[in-house]
């Protein structure tokens, strides 16, 4: 760590209580653009309890991890890309697997119906062949083979994700947080899903001119 680097980090952001000198901090730090000032923001964020002074942090934590993440030549640039597209696919992992639990909970669900409607025939021998039909079998098979499908799309997609990490070898993009990839236009053909934990609603919009850069 060089000497400037080391004397800001002897200031404790917390314990800045004048707004003016924390702004002023802040700045520093976001335009140092290192992990090493990415994370003092962070720990500051942990303990910050006033909303107009985490507002100040967050936009500094954005700030400094812009210039940190940002692509330095093509080649970052295709692999920052690629770690957009891991996201994407990380999510479509969550998706299927809820879709697993669900096809799961469907085939239980079969399991009972089955057992019952065998029960409901036995207890009304004259209506068996009337009632025989409103339960299938074909409902099992149908419902199996809808839940092997996705199964094989999400065993598909996890092996797409272990096979991108792996072609990923600018060191700071591997543990890249995906919070960040949402300030860049892609230019794919579809939206870009926001978290709802990306949702500004600390206030910082309008405490965002006052810390202009």
């Amino acid at each position: 760590m060089t000497k400037k680097l080391k004397k800001e980090a002897e200031i404790s952001l917390a314990k800045l209580e004048d707004k003016e000198l924390l702004i002023k901090e802040l700045k520093k730090l976001a335009h140092a653009g290192t992990k090493e000032a990415v994370a003092k923001i962070e720990k500051y964020l942990e303990t910050e309890k006033d909303a107009e002074r985490r507002a100040y942090g967050e936009m500094a934590l954005e700030e400094c991890e812009f210039f940190l993440y940002e692509p330095r030549n093509e080649k970052e640039e295709k692999e920052l890309m690629l770690c957009e597209l891991i996201k994407r696919r990380e999510r479509r992992v969550d998706d299927l697997t809820i879709k697993i639990d669900g096809a799961e909970m469907r085939l239980e669900k079969l399991a009972l119906e089955k057992k019952v409607h065998k029960k409901v025939l036995e207890s009304n021998k004259s209506k068996q062949e009337d009632w025989q039909y409103f339960w299938l079998e074909d409902f099992v098979g149908m419902e199996k083979n809808e839940l092997q499908k996705i199964e094989d799309e999400l065993a598909y997609e996890e092996a797409w994700i272990e096979q991108a990490k792996k072609m990923i070898t600018t060191e700071r993009y591997k543990k890249i947080p995906f919070r960040f990839l949402g300030h860049f236009d892609f230019g794919f053909d579809e939206d870009f899903p926001e978290d709802d934990e990306d949702a500004c609603d600390c206030g910082c919009c309008e405490s965002e001119e006052e810390f202009k850069f």
